[in-house]
């Protein structure tokens, strides 16, 4: 065993480390967003926020391995751009750069654990292995350092950026209106030139990544003027970017609308609008201003988890009742599985079951109604049916005994894969 060791230089077994940090480099990585998610809550609240931190963390693993590796000197470091682009997201969207900072901390606590026993693995645990786990510690140091000085002038220069222009100061305005830090609506009014007072339907809007972020801002506005045709006895609008890619909108409206999804979609699909809108529902006053985002917010949040293919418009009337429930996704993941029982395996003829069994159940078990909206016969509505209901194992015939097989059809049409689960190979 001490021949083996031995045969181990100090630049070997630091290799060898790299080298499993990447033979398992997307396992790490999932546990280190984890880890980091865990011990800074505050980056865990939007599954865009986390995509965005995952390929920054993805990112800088990948340098920081090089960096390990090789002799640049520490002027060579350099924050990897996503690793940018994310600090500057955190800049706009107003959370702390010590958030930022904290995260990288835990990722580099969770990288040296995890490379320290490596090392300890490979050397045997002798003066090899000591002087291995010094390099790993000193090198792992100078990158962190240096790429949290870099990230740190680019969340403060977008910062001084977005707050010095006048999106920013609405932002902030409307960030202390809805997180209670003012109450003084009045002022709040005068410089937002939106009246609080009435009632309000808010809008969460986004567009892809890839689009340019001038380009983004004449969309929202677009957006703003396309709604604006439907909502046309609105009392004012407000539109607040969130960041590059995204932005609040507030309707002012003196009654409670109604929101047609259908409509808006093909409103958007005429007028070649790339967004996505999820709608709160409507709520008055400042207390109203506040709902409706947060309706808004959740539904944004499902449309996320729906991935690049789901609705490009969703209502917080339609899909309350899931939106709530995919705070929770493991939670909701369990509850599909209890509810559909077989059904809820993610394969193409189960697809066909849970849309004909939900459009049924919709359309108040009429099997001729389900039979038009599909476009089949009703025939193949009676049998598809019938093999649903025996994938899901129970009776639905009882009053009431249909409502949590409903929602659960519901969230597998809105969510798909993220709540089904995973055929099983063959053996």
């Amino acid at each position: 065993m001490e021949q083996q060791q031995a045969a181990h230089s100090t630049e070997e077994v630091v290799g060898m480390v790299a080298q499993t940090f990447l033979r398992d480099r997307d396992q790490f990585i999932d546990q280190l967003s984890h880890l980091m998610r865990t011990q800074v809550p505050i980056l865990d609240q939007d599954p865009r926020l986390r995509e965005l931190m995952e390929a920054g963390t993805t990112d800088n693993l990948m340098e920081a391995l090089q960096y390990l590796q090789n002799e640049a000197a520490e002027d060579d470091v350099r924050a990897p751009e996503r690793a940018l682009v994310y600090a500057r997201i955190l800049a706009q969207r107003d959370v702390p750069a010590s958030a930022l900072i904290r995260a990288y901390r835990v990722g580099q606590a969770g990288f040296l654990d995890t490379g320290m026993r490596y090392a300890i693995e490979f050397g045997g645990g002798g003066p090899v292995t000591t002087s291995a786990i010094v390099h790993i510690v000193n090198r792992t140091s100078v990158y962190i350092d240096r790429v949290c000085e870099q990230v740190g002038v680019a969340y403060e220069e977008e910062r001084d950026r977005w707050v010095g222009n006048r999106g920013g100061l609405r932002q902030q305005w409307v960030t202390r209106l809805l997180n209670g830090t003012t109450t003084d609506a009045d002022a709040a009014e005068q410089a937002l030139r939106y009246p609080l007072s009435r009632g309000h339907l808010a809008i969460d809007t986004w567009t892809d990544p890839h689009i340019d972020p001038a380009k983004a801002v004449e969309v929202f506005d677009q957006l703003r003027a396309a709604l604006g045709t439907v909502f046309d006895r609105a009392l004012g609008t407000l539109l607040i970017p969130v960041d590059e890619h995204e932005a609040r909108l507030w309707f002012a409206l003196p009654g409670e609308p109604s929101v047609d999804s259908a409509a808006i979609e093909q409103l958007l699909a005429d007028r070649a609008l790339p967004v996505r809108v999820a709608f709160g529902g409507h709520g008055t006053g400042l207390a109203g201003f506040r709902r409706t985002a947060a309706q808004a917010d959740r539904v944004r949040r499902l449309a996320l988890l729906s991935g690049d293919h789901g609705a490009r418009v969703l209502s917080y009337h339609d899909v309350s009742a899931v939106a709530l429930l995919a705070s929770d996704i493991d939670t909701l993941r369990e509850f599909v599985a209890d509810e559909l029982g077989e059904l809820a395996v993610d394969n193409e003829r189960n697809l066909w079951l849970r849309e004909t069994l939900r459009v049924f159940l919709a359309g108040n078990r009429s099997y001729a109604a389900a039979a038009t909206r599909l476009g089949v016969h009703r025939n193949t509505v009676q049998y598809r049916v019938r093999q649903a209901l025996n994938l899901i194992g129970v009776s639905t015939d009882s009053p009431g005994a249909d409502l949590y097989p409903r929602l659960a059809l519901q969230a597998t049409q809105l969510l798909g894969a993220a709540v089904l689960r995973p055929e099983s190979g063959p053996n």
